[in-house]
Parts: structure tokens; sequence; C-alpha cells
């Protein structure tokens, strides 16, 4: 929260503003650069609590090495999308580095070791594991980076998301994940105090993939201490709302027989904004929607699997019903 205030006022005097287009809503002439004040409150208070517990003997969520590599893999992202809110690198570019970024973090040792399914666990080598955890990194990065198109609809996705994975984490004792998770929120809902409708400052490439990227790491640490089981069901009913937007716009593209990374004005937020839902309207939805799919995803460590099982498909159903329903022009 401290640090957007510098930035915004930054920004105004170098005129560093979003541009324009058909696709993004704003008129008004907004800077872009609120990912650096969400890299800069998370990296320093993720830090300094995981010095604190370590300085106190407690459980890290990971080694020194594993933590180190992950936020060097951090840093890479951001500041890649940080040039990219200046200069407009092309796709490949982007591509190219977000990948390695992702490999940096799987170096240090954070990547799939076994997936937890509905009523059983599979064990992945690692040599599956270590290319299905950068395609899984980078996805889900983009993913967030895709539904950054409205005031305030990434970060509340995001910091929604923080707060159940960070929930989860300490509700099976990995403190130190925790720490990150609830960091992250902490940044997050730092920035939407400038976010909200009508925004003040936008986060960009540097602040959306940034989040994404993080969202991704924490589910495959693994949510207990010494376990990095990564919980798939639970993980993907929590970030439910950027995948699946994510998963239309590439059918979409592909159907129509165009680059997969080609923009375009149809995902589920600007169905709504078509409807007249926009604004804090649109974020009441977002809100509401992100509430009942993190105590869903929560679920699975609250009930029996059978019962988790059948709410989450329930509320997948709905979901996909929903957007079936948006697909439908308004009027």
């Amino acid at each position: 929260m401290f640090a957007t205030p510098t930035i915004l006022s930054l920004a105004h005097r170098k005129q560093w503003y979003d541009e324009r287009n058909h696709r993004k809503i704003h008129t008004d002439d907004t800077p872009r650069l609120g990912g650096v004040g969400i890299y800069l409150s998370f990296v320093i208070t993720a830090v300094t609590g995981l010095l604190i517990l370590d300085a106190r003997g407690m459980a890290l969520p990971g080694s020194a090495r594993m933590i180190a590599f992950l936020f060097t893999g951090v840093s890479i992202m951001h500041f890649m999308g940080l040039y990219d809110d200046f200069v407009n690198l092309r796709a490949v570019v982007k591509l190219v580095v977000q990948l390695a970024a992702a490999v940096v973090v799987v170096a240090g040792g954070t990547f799939i070791r076994s997936l937890d399914l509905p009523f059983l666990t599979v064990t992945v080598p690692p040599a599956l594991g270590a290319p299905l955890t950068v395609v899984w990194l980078v996805a889900i990065a983009n993913a967030v980076n895709l539904v950054d198109g409205a005031d305030g609809l990434a970060g509340t996705i995001s910091g929604s998301a923080a707060l159940f994975m960070g929930l989860i984490a300490l509700s099976r004792g990995n403190v130190g994940l925790s720490v990150i998770a609830f960091a992250l929120f902490g940044a997050v809902a730092g920035f939407l105090v400038y976010n909200f409708p009508p925004a003040r400052i936008f986060m960009g490439d540097s602040g959306s993939l940034l989040l994404g990227f993080v969202l991704a790491i924490i589910p495959v640490v693994g949510f207990a201490p010494e376990d990095q089981s990564f919980a798939l069901l639970p993980v993907l009913t929590i970030l439910f709302l950027p995948v699946f937007d994510t998963l239309l716009a590439i059918g979409r593209r592909i159907t129509r027989r165009l680059p997969v990374h080609t923009a375009d004005r149809e995902h589920i937020h600007h169905r709504l904004i078509d409807r007249d839902i926009h604004g804090s309207r649109l974020l009441g939805i977002v809100v509401i929607a992100m509430g009942l799919l993190g105590v869903t995803g929560m679920l699975w460590y609250t009930v029996p699997a059978t019962i988790a099982t059948v709410v989450t498909a329930c509320v997948w159903i709905s979901a996909i019903v929903v957007a079936a329903f948006l697909r439908h022009p308004a009027g």
C-alpha cells in the first residue's frame, strides 16, 4: 500500500500510461506499473516472514536453496512483465522468458512429485514432473494475465485465491507456505485500494504474471509440511475462473484458426460488461464466485472425499452452465 502511491506519482510524472484500445474499458490516462508495488510488498513481506520463522526455529516450506530459486524465478517473471509493459515484447520472446523463469523454480527442487486425485495418489517420476511443472507454472501465469481486463478483477481473483491457499496451508500445518500465500494476499489487498473502480493505477503484466506465477507455485510446494503432493482438484477449483476463461479463449482461437495469443474481447468479464454488469457490481459477483470456489476447494480437507467430489462437480457444472449462457449476445 505504501509503495503504490510513490509509483503512481512517478508514473504520472513520466507519463507511463496504459495503452488504450478497443478491448479495454478505460478512457483516461491510467498508470500501469502497479505490479512493481505488488512485487516489492510481496517479496519484502514474504522474505521477512520466512526469516522470522527461521530465527524462531520453525519449519520453512523448503530448503534455503529451493526458496532462493523460487524467488529468483518470481523476480524473472516480474521483471520480464515490467519490460513488456514498456516495449510490448513479441509473444515468442515472452514465452521463452516465462519458460526460463519456470525452469529456475523447478531447478531449485519445486516440481510435481505426486498428484492427489479423488480416492488415490499418483506418483509422478521427476522426468515427467519437472516438465509438467514448467507447463503448469507458465499456463497459470498467463491465465491470470488474461483476466486482467477490468478494474480490480485480476487483483480480486488473485487475492481471494491466495487467501484460500494460505488458509489451507495453515490448516495443514505448513506455516511457512502460508506466510508466502498471506504475503501475496496482503500485497494484492494494498494494491486494490488504488485499483478498485474507477482504477487509479493498473498492475500491468508485471503484476498479473507475477500473481499467476506465485499462485501456481504455492500448491506445487505442497500444502502439508514435508509433502509435495499436488492437490489437483482443490487447486483447479480455487483457480477455476482464470483457468476456465483461458480454456474458452484457446478454444475460440483454435476454432477460428487464429494464433492462440491473439487478443479478443470475448472473455467472461467482457460478456458481463456487455450486460451492463461492471465496476463494483462485477467485482461483487467475482467475490461471491471466488468465495464459493474457495470454500469448495477447502472442503477437500474437511469432509470425506466422496462429498467433496460431488460438491466440486456441482460447482463446476453450475459455472459451466453460466458461462454457456454468457456466450449468447446481450440483449
